[in-house]
């Protein structure tokens, strides 16, 4: 009898054992637990997540954006650029009206000089075929108006003419600079600086010879030759601060513009 309960026991036992190991009798059913959703972590490693499929195309759509506002911030800007140069355009013929303008005004007080004198070298005024020349007055007065006319190429003629028929009048080495202001706006800068070196040198007490000086100093910075141009500034400046100080203060301006 008690080798019978030794002999159960031992079957329980084994039984318990078994299924401990996962082992069941036959007709049973082993309990899988479901796999986890959960991302594999190794302890030396992060959670391997997958990418997104959205972000490539995000940061590409940003890209484009970007590029399409500096293309709209570019517009803008030569947009401005060219406003300003339309603007500064209009400044210079402003400008340039004014100073017509004014050289005319100062032409009209010269030319009021006592009627004996201005009788004198009209009746001494002869072109080169000896016909007879109309009033000093008169001539300037018309190669003035061309310039106003805007005809720069007539306008220069009648000055050449008017410094070579009235030589002895106060009047021809305005001509001589004019005839070089006309040519520049023609852009014939070799005539220009011919004109404007015969102001400067042959009459440098004229009243006309600092601003002969100043453009030959242009012209001869648009033809290319820089040191010279630069150099005859610096003369202008230093020859004529407290006589012509227009002339100086654009002199200083212009080489200003050449040092940056």
């Amino acid at each position: 009898m008690k080798r019978l309960v030794v002999t159960l026991a031992l079957a329980a036992s084994s039984v318990s054992a078994l299924s401990d190991d996962g082992w069941v009798s036959v007709g049973s059913t082993q309990v899988v637990a479901p796999a986890s959703s959960e991302p594999v972590v190794t302890p030396d490693q992060s959670p391997i997540l997958a990418p997104s499929a959205n972000s490539g195309g995000d940061l590409l759509t940003e890209l484009m954006l970007q590029v399409e506002q500096m293309k709209m911030e570019i517009a803008s800007l030569r947009g401005q650029l060219e406003e300003q140069q339309a603007k500064v355009k209009r400044m210079e013929a402003s400008q340039q009206d004014r100073y017509l303008d004014l050289d005319s005004r100062i032409s009209a007080l010269t030319l009021a000089q006592p009627v004996a004198e201005q009788q004198e070298v009209t009746n001494s005024a002869t072109d080169t075929t000896g016909q007879d020349l109309p009033p000093a007055g008169e001539a300037y007065k018309s190669a003035m108006q061309l310039v106003r006319d805007k005809k720069f190429s007539e306008a220069r003629e009648a000055f050449d003419s008017f410094a070579e028929n009235y030589a002895g009048n106060a009047l021809a080495v305005n001509a001589i600079y004019w005839a070089g202001e006309v040519s520049m706006v023609e852009g014939k800068l070799d005539v220009a600086e011919a004109r404007f070196r015969t102001v400067k040198e042959d009459h440098n007490d004229h009243s006309k010879a600092a601003d002969a000086s100043y453009k030959l100093a242009v012209v001869l910075d648009k033809s290319g030759k820089k040191a010279e141009s630069k150099a005859l500034l610096h003369e202008v400046i230093s020859q004529y601060a407290g006589k012509s100080d227009s002339t100086v203060s654009l002199a200083q301006a212009y080489l200003k513009k050449m040092s940056q």
